[in-house]
């Protein structure tokens, strides 16, 4: 028999009343502005990308979030609770995404999304029913992982990395707000792609593939597929747009060894007059692939009771709203064209959508341009000099000199954004000696709200915004800093 001594008893008591106080009492240092901050702290995604190679192994990726998993309690067989529709591409996987949400959405499922990048706020990418989450949600979920990570770290590095975090964190909110379906966007790729620790998912999409990030990716169209196509689970049915036949070989291929359903979706399912400002056959892709994902999806009986109606989807669908892509906004007598086109065939398509809505236009025209990763200028500007500008500016990923918290860059930063910028006046200046159409001034700003001050003089623009989906953030953080509403406290 072991007998307590009054002494030690007393102690574990005192300790017991501690430990609960210390929970019934507010906690210091731990709001939303502290939340963010801390989470920049783990900004090495791009670092990341230099360093990747072209099929990392998995253990420097999937087994880690699947580590962090672990120590959050929500091991994968946990995970495996989630309904999911996973998505990925390289163009347009962000708005096949939101119209799948809204689909289902006004469909009657309980929908959680998640996404990136953010254009102002982190909570962009964290959405239920459709809406970013509050800043007191996230504070509170972040927090709480952030402790149990913090606690069971090995060493001071031992932490998940920003990407990482935020898709872990989505991953809990969305299991406990109970969301009837998942709607997961990849970050990058798909095989190696953290969200791919998903191991099942109840439809697959993959958008139009093109050459991005091809230091992880590889420089194949076959390389690229065959990443993208990572996503396709067993029992799944996977959808498709219309690819390039190499880049189809792999995908089909990838079907049969992943035992996943693969359909490719005509571009003129969905088959409406287009009312948005998008370019019509982008519409078109972009929902047809869409409508068939959701369609499958309701049709799998994840919910018995509901029936797939296309007027409800086609509703939803001319309903949704997602920033930043082939936008146009107005702010005094500039006339903003923003688009983040990010890859090649996507610049043609903004030039060519640029062109034809200042078809008509006797506005002067002007070019903000920025660009990050590991692409490469010279064939951008190939496609931008197609055009005519009187202005080109070139401009950081910055809004103001008080930029938006949510969008501080640690790796790569102003300044060496400034850097990069400046390079880019002398490539173009070099590249105007063989082009017919030549830009009257070609200007660097430190920043966006100081690179439309020098358009701000009476004289009416029209400016096209491209280059990086993070400039069309800090563009919008001065033009329409409400997302048209879509944030809320």
């Amino acid at each position: 028999m072991i007998v307590f001594s009054s002494l030690l008893i007393k102690s574990n008591l005192l300790r017991t009343f501690t430990i609960l106080k210390r929970k019934m009492l507010p906690k210091q240092g731990k709001t939303y502005q502290d939340a963010i901050a801390t989470l920049n702290s783990l900004q090495t995604n791009s670092q990341y990308l230099k360093n990747a190679v072209v099929k990392p192994k998995a253990e420097t990726n999937l087994a880690e979030v699947e580590k962090f998993l672990n120590r959050t309690s929500l091991p994968l067989d946990d995970l495996n609770k989630l309904s999911v529709i996973h998505i990925a591409g390289t163009n347009g996987k962000g708005t096949t995404c939101a119209y799948s949400e809204n689909i289902l959405r006004n469909h009657g499922f309980k929908t959680g999304f998640y996404s990136s990048p953010h254009l102002l706020d982190v909570r962009e990418r964290i959405r239920i029913n459709g809406k970013p989450i509050s800043k007191k949600t996230f504070a509170l979920h972040f927090w709480k992982i952030y402790d149990l990570l913090d606690k069971q770290k090995t060493d001071p590095g031992d932490m998940p990395l920003y990407f990482r975090y935020l898709t872990i964190l989505a991953f809990h909110i969305f299991l406990e707000h109970k969301v009837d379906v998942a709607i997961v966007e990849v970050g990058i790729g798909g095989e190696y792609d953290c969200t791919n620790v998903l191991r099942k998912s109840q439809v697959v999409g993959i958008t139009p593939l093109d050459f991005d990030h091809t230091s992880l990716l590889g420089h194949s169209m076959e390389s690229i597929a065959w990443n993208k196509s990572g996503i396709m689970k067993e029992g799944s049915i996977a959808f498709t747009t219309e690819q390039p036949e190499s880049a189809l070989k792999v995908l089909r291929e990838r079907s049969l060894e992943k035992k996943c359903d693969l359909k490719v979706v005509e571009n003129n399912y969905y088959n409406y007059e287009n009312k948005s400002n998008f370019p019509s056959h982008i519409q078109r892709t972009n929902a047809s692939l869409a409508l068939a994902i959701c369609e499958a999806y309701i049709k799998r009986g994840n919910k018995p009771q509901k029936m797939f109606s296309m007027e409800i989807a086609k509703n939803a669908i001319e309903d949704t709203y997602w920033p930043g892509r082939y936008e146009i906004k107005d702010l005094n007598k500039i006339r903003f064209f923003l688009d983040g086109a990010h890859t090649i065939d996507s610049m043609r398509i903004c030039t060519n959508w640029f062109r034809e809505k200042t078809l008509n236009s006797c506005r002067k025209r002007a070019l903000i341009f920025n660009l990050t990763g590991d692409r490469l200028s010279d064939t951008f500007f190939k496609e931008l000099c197609k055009l005519t500008f009187n202005i080109v500016i070139f401009s950081p990923n910055v809004s103001s000199e008080k930029d938006v918290p949510d969008n501080t860059d640690l790796i790569s930063t102003p300044d060496k954004q400034l850097q990069r910028c400046n390079q880019f006046k002398e490539k173009w200046l070099k590249m105007e000696e063989s082009v017919e159409n030549k830009a009257d001034s070609i200007l660097v700003f430190p920043c966006f709200s100081e690179a439309i001050k020098c358009l701000d003089k009476g004289i009416e623009y029209d400016v096209l915004v491209t280059g990086s989906i993070h400039l069309i953030g800090a563009a919008m953080a001065v033009i329409d800093p409400t997302l048209n509403g879509t944030l809320v406290d």
